[in-house]
Order: C-alpha cells, then structure tokens, then sequence
C-alpha cells in the first residue's frame, strides 16, 4: 500500500487523518444504486470530531473535489461509494476538520528548514558560537550563513567580535527566535555596506559602540533587511522549494491553510519571488491552500499599493507590484481565493516590543503614518493585520482601527492583531468592541512565556 498516496488524499481532502497506522482500503464495498453523487473518497468506521455547535461525533464521511458531501453514519456514507471511490477504513482513529495557521511565513519557514543553523534550545553564548563554528567548518568560503533561534532577551547578548571568531570568511547572521533583532559578523556587515556613517533606516536601528562602529546588533526588520536583501535574492527556484517544503511539513501535521502574513514584495525577494509565490498559491501545486498578506514597510509603500493595486487602471509596468498586478487581473477568481488583505508593523518583541513598562522598544512608524497606513487600506476595502506584540502597541493599533472606523464605517470589517501577548483589561473590551480579531502566534508563548513577567509585570 502507498502511505505517501494515502497522505495526499488526505490533505487534498483538507483532513487530518490520525498516523497511528497506515490506513487500509475497504475492498468489497458494493455500489449501492442510489442518486446520490459518487464520492471521490469515502471515510468509514472513524471517529469523525465535526467541531460543530453541537459537538457531534459521527463514524463516516464522503468528499468529492474537495468538498464534504455528508457526515454521518457508515449506512448513511455507503451510497456514496462508486467504482472509482477510494474508500479507506479508519478502523476508530479521529478526523477532525483541517487546521488553520493564522501567522505564518512559508518562504521562511522553508528555507529555516532546508538551510539555516537552528539555534533554539542553546542556553549559552558558547554553545551557540559552536553551532555556528561547526556550520562555517562545512560550507565553503563566501557562502552565506543563516542562523536562527537565539532565545536570550539580552539584545547585547553577542556582538560582530564573537561572530568574528567563529568566521571571516563567511558573511553571517544569526537571528532571535522571533525574527525581531540579529546580530551580523564584519563580513556581512562590510558586504551590505554598513558602516560608521550608516544611517539608521526608518523603524530600525543599526547598532553603534561608542566611537561609531556598527556592533553587529540590528534591530527590526528594516535593519535586518540591510543584509538580508545583500546575499537573499534571485534563485527564484530555490525559493519555489523553499515555499513547497514548508507547505509539505505543514499538511504532514494536518494544517490545510496557510496565512502568510509576510509575503515580501520589494525589499528582498523582489517582484520575481512575488511572481513565483503568486503561481504556487493561484496553480493550486502546493498541498495547502495559502492566503497572502503582503508586508508592507512604510507610508510612502502603502500609498503605493494602493494606488497600483486597487485604484489605478494604468498601473506602472515597472511597478514592484506588477506580479501581483497581473495575476489580479488575469486570474481574478484564484486571486481572490489567496488574498488576505494587507499586513504591517509597529513593533518587535520581548525588549523590542512597546511595553507601558520597562523597555519601550522601537516603534516602526510614527503614530500619524500607522494611522495613515490603517486609514488609506481601510478605505480601500481591505482588511488590516498589524504586528503588535507589546500592550501598548495593541492599543495604539486599536485606536488606529477606531479611527478607521469612524471615519468610514463598515460591517464586519475584522481587522486583525497579530500577537497581542498581554493585552490590557481595558483593551480586550476595546477588541470586542470593535470586533478586531486577535492572532495569538503560539509560538510567541512557547518561546518566552517565561519572560513576560519582567516585561509585562505578573497577572
């Protein structure tokens, strides 16, 4: 039997079926003459967990082109069965409805996966260094190295020297856990042209030592970009695999939708990557369906957007939004099954976020363009998410969405809030006041629960 052809089914079924054994095809199954569909799969002697508002459990269901025809009893689900119907006995393991991850960056996660030096789970400077050592042993000269998973809140936990022992003959970075700061040796550091008389880009800051020279310390993505955008670009074909890679690990868990709320336009991959994601997504090749929220890094960018995407008819054909542009407008009914809406940012987190208490982090825009920002996607009829880890920066964004609101008052608008990690009282009224949806990110908890307490006080 083909485990790998029965994985598939079940993710282009958008269901989990449990991994505990193989599962085994029902051979024998008559065709009972009914004028019922035929199913193209059929799932009996199950737990079904239909998670409806009832909580009803069922033993069987039937699926054509990747809809659920009928949940129910296995007498009910038979007449279903043709002679081309896949019918597989579940033999009284659980299928539960596909999952749904709220924030996540598939290119990313692909190429972590594939690539990058994982990082998490090492305590001390040390051990991390010879993570890194060991990497840089392998790879040949030149070569980029990627590395991720610092979990220490110190923003001064390492600096360009110690990267400087590790290699000079690599351009490296190594990034925290969250993907909010990193920390880059000289070579990468010389390479992406950051120096004493670099600028701190808007929303980022490049670290200085006291007589002016950069200390390797890059804070937000803005500062991050600096080198990323030096040695990530083209190899268009990597990318694709990168992005197929994490979509497999994600249906392989159960996982049937993606939101990809850091889909890069310009400032790494550039309009080509758009173009590649944009057919993965639109072609239906990837085993998960994808919503794409594209990021996008300031005022100037989002009048941009606007302007190209939703309200002019001669868009600029050397626009970076031209891929996007373009499947918009020939494969409207794909693009619109993919689009999220339109994805910023206003802080970090841990030290990075903004807290009403202790360190108050970086903002990544001024209070009166994250309202402009908030005010021109409303206006164009899209929904917002906003990364806001810290509790101030949840309710800036809430009064942000508020402002919004009043001034073009629509239904069921939801705009999202990523993270939110420790809402004030006050705020979490506010949130269901003006029916915003908050997008927890677990993996924020998972990674620093242990440290709120210092940032946020106890509960």
């Amino acid at each position: 039997m083909n485990t790998k052809n029965e994985r598939k089914i079940s993710r282009r079924d958008f269901l989990k079926v449990g991994a505990l054994a193989t599962a085994c095809m029902i051979t024998g199954v008559t065709r009972i003459e009914s004028s019922v569909p035929t199913a193209d799969t059929v799932l009996l002697n199950g737990t079904i967990i239909t998670v409806n508002r009832s909580g009803s459990i069922s033993q069987a269901l039937a699926v054509r082109h990747g809809t659920i025809l009928e949940v129910g009893t296995k007498e009910a689900i038979l007449p279903y069965v043709g002679t081309a119907t896949k019918v597989i006995d579940l033999k009284g393991r659980a299928v539960t409805p596909g999952l749904i991850d709220s924030h996540a960056h598939l290119p990313q996660f692909g190429s972590r996966e594939r690539n990058w030096v994982k990082l998490q789970g090492l305590d001390s400077k040390e051990e991390i260094l010879e993570r890194l050592a060991e990497r840089a042993r392998k790879v040949p000269p030149g070569i980029f190295i990627n590395a991720w998973g610092i979990e220490s809140n110190d923003l001064f936990f390492m600096n360009r020297l110690d990267l400087d022992r590790i290699t000079t003959a690599h351009p490296l970075l190594v990034v925290h856990t969250t993907g909010q700061w990193g920390f880059a040796n000289s070579y990468a550091l010389k390479s992406s042209g950051i120096e004493r008389s670099t600028p701190n880009p808007a929303g980022g800051r490049v670290q200085k030592a006291p007589n002016g020279e950069p200390t390797g310390l890059l804070i937000h993505y803005p500062a991050l970009y600096l080198v990323r955008k030096s040695f990530v670009h083209g190899r268009e074909e990597e990318f694709r695999k990168n992005i197929f890679h994490a979509a497999e690990l994600y249906a392989q868990e159960g996982v049937t939708t993606v939101h990809d709320n850091f889909f890069d336009i310009g400032e790494v991959g550039g309009a080509r990557h758009a173009g590649v994601y944009l057919e993965q997504a639109i072609s239906g090749s990837l085993p998960v369906q994808v919503k794409i929220w594209p990021y996008i890094p300031s005022i100037r960018e989002a009048s941009f957007a606007v302007r190209e995407l939703f309200r002019s008819q001669n868009p600029r054909p050397d626009s970076p939004f031209a891929e996007v542009i373009k499947y918009k407008h020939e494969k409207p009914e794909g693009f619109a099954r993919i689009w999220g809406g339109m994805k910023i940012a206003i802080d970090g987190s841990g030290p990075t976020g903004l807290w009403y208490r202790g360190e108050r982090g970086i903002t990544l825009h001024s209070t009166e363009d994250l309202y402009s920002m908030v005010k021109l996607f409303h206006e164009a009829g899209q929904q917002v998410s906003v990364h806001a880890a810290g509790d101030k920066a949840v309710d800036t964004m809430l009064d942000a969405f508020e402002q919004a609101l009043k001034a073009q008052p629509r239904e069921d608008v939801r705009h999202r809030i990523e993270h939110a990690i420790c809402p004030q009282t006050a705020s979490l009224e506010s949130i269901k006041r003006l029916g915003v949806i908050i997008s927890t990110h677990p993996q924020f908890l998972y990674s620093w629960a242990d440290k709120w307490t210092g940032l946020r006080g106890q509960r």
